[in-house]
């Protein structure tokens, strides 16, 4: 949030250098999310996620391609999403676990 940008953790430049072999964090380029099918679910009063950096990363793995295959806009906050009481979008989080993921029927038998 900080750094206006989309990085590794930033360890401080010492350990940074060490492990990144340069100062700063390295970005994380989302356009080369190509080939993982990729849900997001955004928090509308999500103080640590906002929408509008959701809005910038949704638009930047859509520019890799077509990864992005769901995209909701959720009235909460960063924990409704571990502790709310209100699920309404769970059934939507499923349906796309068994579509993407054919070896979770399996294992609900």
């Amino acid at each position: 949030m900080q750094s206006k940008s989309f990085r590794l953790y930033d360890w401080g430049k010492k350990t940074n250098q060490e492990k990144y072999g340069q100062g700063t964090p390295p970005d994380i380029d989302l356009t080369k999310i190509t080939n993982v099918p990729t849900a997001m679910f955004v928090g509308t009063e999500d103080d640590l996620g906002d929408v509008t950096d959701c809005h910038w990363a949704r638009d930047q793995i859509q520019k890799g391609g077509d990864a992005l295959v769901h995209y909701q806009e959720v009235d909460a906050g960063h924990s409704t999403f571990l502790i709310a009481k209100d699920m309404s979008y769970f059934n939507d989080v499923m349906d796309l676990v068994h579509t993407y993921n054919p070896l979770s029927e399996k294992f609900l038998e």
